[in-house]
């Protein structure tokens, strides 16, 4: 049985450790004051929020001819994501809106303190509206650390609880993506999928219908975001798979219609924007781009140099392997074993999805970006590990400290070195990874083709 919440400093000061640095690289970095942060991707997430709530213009966008200025940025025309629907001539974003859902509330603090101190700025793409969506990755990464504090501390020691929340928030590129590359969708996602692995967890304790209904919020919200993130819903569907939990659930069906509700409750903004935008409820906005099932590059997804999962985040294959002795030394439908059987349910199929999309590198960034979204599922298996090497020698111990030391440092100074250009966003090799391994510098490494 889960243990009883208790007094937890050292995992509150884990998780202080993340979101502390984070606002310190987004405030220092400066790419905020330079208007660097609505590029690509996070353009389109964020178009939502200016269009709607500053210009009235979301269908037209005629007012991004006004921005920055004419419509330009180094060379980025902002609303790139936006296309022209000929049957009705309106603009439809790429995107969908939950990202921006998640903006609207350090967008509208941005937006007021435009209108009181700065009116010339209130445009919605000035330096304050790059910082508010800027600090709001690194605030919902905390929260989602937060999430995943209170989901551990009911099964393992304060300790071990800090160690998986320092090695999840500075040993992958949950940092990055919170800091140097916010407004993506990935923290939020991050999120989403750590409190739906509470609230999945408290519901089986506890069945109540709050409960379910955060869960269903989760999933909607998840969707939302990215659609293919329906796959959350595999989260509280393969929690227990024991004979006798599922003989329980149909004494429970309100509580599944009731998340189911609220799932579509959250997803119907987006139905109703595509309805207006190109007179149909249900719209395949990305094109000709689309997913190649048949040829999936799950190897070159998970292990290649170009942006492999593994190879830029090592301590996602340490928790991985945490799987081993969270499943060893239990009963067969133990909570544990149940646990092991829900993630792999779950990251099966997404890695599959994941990587069967044509362009399965996900275009510019620091390592695979979109595994970001399911690392909380890690939480658990990693502080296993970590309480089987606190329970055996000294020399367990001691190795699986400079391992997941290891996996930090090496994440910090990759990152790092993504930034001053020695790791390039989307053109590495075997051969050129070998090369910039250890450099400091760029100079005197062949250029890039």
């Amino acid at each position: 049985m889960p243990i009883a919440l208790k007094r937890s400093p050292f995992s509150f000061c884990a998780a202080l450790l993340f979101v502390v640095p984070a606002l310190w690289i987004t405030f220092n970095v400066r790419r905020w004051n330079n208007r660097e942060i609505f590029q690509w991707d996070t353009d389109g997430y964020y178009l939502y929020l200016p269009a709607t709530i500053i210009h009235g213009d979301l269908f037209g966008l005629r007012f991004l001819e006004g921005i920055a200025p004419n419509g330009y940025q180094n060379g980025y025309r902002f609303g790139q994501g936006a296309y022209r629907v000929p049957s009705t001539g309106r603009y439809c974003d790429k995107y969908t809106m939950g990202t921006a859902v998640f903006a609207l509330p350090f967008f509208l603090a941005a937006h007021a303190w435009c209108l009181v101190y700065a009116p010339e700025l209130a445009d919605g793409y000035s330096p304050p509206y790059h910082l508010a969506v800027a600090i709001s990755s690194a605030v919902w990464a905390w929260l989602g650390l937060l999430a995943l504090r209170r989901f551990l501390l009911r099964r393992v020691n304060d300790t071990t609880c800090a160690i998986v929340l320092l090695v999840t928030g500075l040993g992958t590129n949950l940092l990055f993506y919170s800091s140097y590359a916010p407004g993506m969708a990935h923290p939020i996602l991050f999120f989403l999928c750590a409190l739906l692995i509470e609230r999945t967890a408290s519901w089986y304790v506890e069945r109540t219908m709050g409960r379910a209904i955060v869960i269903g919020a989760c999933i909607g919200l998840a969707m939302l975001t990215r659609p293919t993130c329906a796959l959350f819903a595999l989260i509280p569907l393969c929690w227990s798979l024991g004979r006798a939990t599922w003989g329980m659930l149909p004494a429970y069906w309100s509580h599944f219609l009731a998340a189911a509700a609220m799932a579509l409750l959250c997803v119907s903004p987006q139905v109703f924007y595509w309805k207006a935008a190109t007179g149909h409820f249900i719209f395949y906005s990305y094109g000709e781009e689309t997913f190649r099932f048949l040829r999936p590059h799950i190897l070159q997804g998970l292990f290649g140099f170009r942006k492999g999962w593994f190879i830029y985040t090592p301590a996602a294959f340490v928790a991985l392997s945490g799987l081993i002795v969270l499943w060893r030394g239990h009963g067969p439908f133990s909570t544990e074993r149940n646990y092991v059987r829900m993630l792999l349910c779950c990251m099966v199929p997404f890695i599959y999805i994941t990587f069967s999309w044509e362009s399965w590198w996900y275009g510019g960034g620091f390592g695979s970006r979109v595994m970001v979204d399911v690392l909380p599922l890690l939480a658990w298996p990693l502080a296993a590990l970590v309480q089987r090497a606190f329970r055996g020698g000294a020399w367990a111990r001691t190795g699986l400290a400079a391992l997941l030391l290891g996996c930090i440092a090496l994440n910090l100074f990759q990152q790092w070195q993504y930034k001053r250009g020695i790791i390039h966003y989307e053109a590495m090799t075997f051969e050129r990874w070998c090369q910039v391994f250890g450099r400091t510098t760029a100079i005197g490494l062949p250029a890039f083709p």
